[in-house]
Formats: C-alpha cells, sequence, structure tokens
C-alpha cells in the first residue's frame, strides 16, 4: 500500500478501537496469518504492532493490505474499477519527539531563509507537492502518470503567489525545482510533521493530501479524471475533479482521457480555488 492507503487505514482503526476499546486492532490478513506493519502506524494507540500482540486478547483485523484495498472493486492490466459506496474517514499521524523538534528546526530555517530574501511578511505557508511522475514499475501502474498538472502549470502557479506565499515542500528524486519553492530533506513522516505548521496544502490526490485531512489542514487537491473525490477525498477540502465522459477512468498508463482533463484544469480555475482558501 501507499502513504494515503495506510493513513486512510488509521481512520477505520480509530472508529473499530473506539467500538471495542478492550480488543487488539491489527492490519492485515487473517486468513493468511499476516499482521502488516508500516511506519504510519507508529505510535497509534489504536492499532497494534506485532511486537505488541497478547496471544489470548480479543483480535479485530481489518482486512487492508496491498491486494485488498476497500475503495478498488476490481481491477486489470488495463484499469482499477472503484468502489462508490467506498467513502474516506480523516486519519491520525501521531509524532514522535523527534520529528516534533525536526519540524519546529525545519520552519524556523525555512522562515529564516525568507526573511532573508523577502522584505514583506508572508501570508501564509503552503506546503505543495508538485510531483507526481513516478517511475518505479509498480507507481507507474497507479495512475501516477495521469495525475501530473505539468512543470510550466505550476512554475507559473508559484511565479503568481511566491512574492507574499511561503511555498515549501520535501524533495525527492522526482522533485522538481521551482524558483520560489523553499525545499527540504526528509522521510514522509518527517515532511509530515513540517506539515502540521502548514497552513494548507495544495497538490494531487495523494499521500500528502490524506496527511493534510488526518492534520485538519485545509487543502486544495487536483483530482483530475482519475478518481473521484467522493471516494477518497475530503468534503473539507477544495477538491477539484473533472467529471466529463469516461471519468473516474482509473485507467493504470496514460489515456486521453486524462489528458483531457489536465488540460481542463486550467490555471485560471486553480487560481480561484486557491484564492478561496488562503
Amino acid at each position: 500500500m501507499g502513504f494515503g492507503d495506510e493513513i486512510m487505514t488509521t481512520g477505520f482503526a480509530r472508529v473499530v478501537k473506539k467500538k471495542y476499546p478492550d480488543s487488539q486492532i491489527v492490519i492485515g490478513s487473517k486468513i493468511k496469518k499476516i499482521i502488516f506493519e508500516s511506519e504510519i502506524f507508529r505510535n497509534n494507540p489504536n492499532i497494534t504492532s506485532i511486537k505488541d500482540l497478547k496471544p489470548k486478547a480479543k483480535k479485530i483485523w481489518l482486512e487492508i493490505y496491498k491486494d485488498n484495498r476497500p475503495y478498488i472493486l476490481n481491477s486489470n492490466k488495463e484499469k482499477i474499477f472503484w468502489d462508490y459506496t467506498f467513502r474516506t474517514i480523516k486519519g491520525d499521524l501521531f509524532f514522535d519527539n523527534g520529528e516534533k523538534k525536526f519540524a519546529q528546526n525545519t520552519i524556523s530555517k525555512i522562515k529564516n531563509e525568507w526573511n532573508l530574501s523577502n522584505k514583506n511578511k508572508y501570508k501564509k505557508i503552503v506546503y505543495i507537492e508538485t510531483s507526481r511522475i513516478s517511475k518505479t514499475k509498480e507507481n507507474s501502474r497507479l495512475g501516477f502518470y495521469n495525475r501530473d498538472w505539468g512543470y510550466e502549470n505550476w512554475k507559473n502557479f508559484i511565479k503568481k503567489y511566491k512574492k507574499n506565499i511561503l511555498f515549501l515542500q520535501s524533495s525527492h528524486k522526482d522533485s522538481k525545482n521551482i524558483d520560489g519553492i523553499f525545499s527540504f530533506e526528509s522521510n514522509f513522516r518527517e515532511a509530515c510533521s513540517v506539515m502540521m505548521h502548514c497552513d494548507l496544502f495544495v497538490g494531487w490526490e495523494g499521500g500528502f493530501a490524506h496527511a493534510a485531512a488526518a492534520l485538519n489542514k485545509m487543502a486544495l487537491v487536483l483530482f483530475g479524471g482519475w478518481i473521484d473525490p467522493k471516494i477518497t477525498g475530503y468534503d473539507f477540502h477544495s477538491n477539484i475533479y473533472i467529471n466529463i465522459e469516461g471519468s473516474p477512468c482509473g485507467m493504470h498508463d496514460n489515456c486521453d482521457h486524462c489528458k483531457k482533463c489536465i488540460k481542463l484544469i486550467t490555471p485560471k480555475l486553480v487560481y480561484s480555488k486557491f484564492e478561496e482558501i488562503i
């Protein structure tokens, strides 16, 4: 599973744990007797890790793992078929002291960098994720190429607002270096701990959008026409979904439908939605 799937899973674990407080909530396959562990679940009081299992205590299994994602009905070599009955729940992230310290130090450093290069005070701190292309074989089969707004669009977006908005992002191998974005190196959890200090998130549907929801952050989330925000979105986020014939397509690889949807996500539309929430 991806980080977004795992964050969604924490929401369901919280609901189940509240209903059955004396039970151990484990993630994985009961039939296969495989418990799924993730760094996203670290410090989460609602999920029992392998090392904390008590053999005689009652266990409730959440059957969520790579080959059993609850928002997917079925899939074949060409596309994913979505389960329209699925509704996501805001998840949870529990940071340790080291991650909190990392976030505080990173934010302080970036604020200092802003002050050195800008005479004016920023109005908002915005966590942004502009890179959706993944070169791994697995992720290239999960519609990543159908969820990329394009370098020029993001560059122009940053250029328009960078005088008043402090944009930051965690850099990784697929990051696009755009003037006006303050970058820092981190793992995913550390990046999310930094987001905790931001006012909102801007980017495509995925792990960071789910992290923003878990941290109760406003967000502008681009969905294109690949998946419907009714399935994996949040009603307190501003979601851009292109509902045309063929949406949501769920295609693994590049498709003409998604290219059309991306063209319909015009700069004017994104600017308008962004200005509504800042």
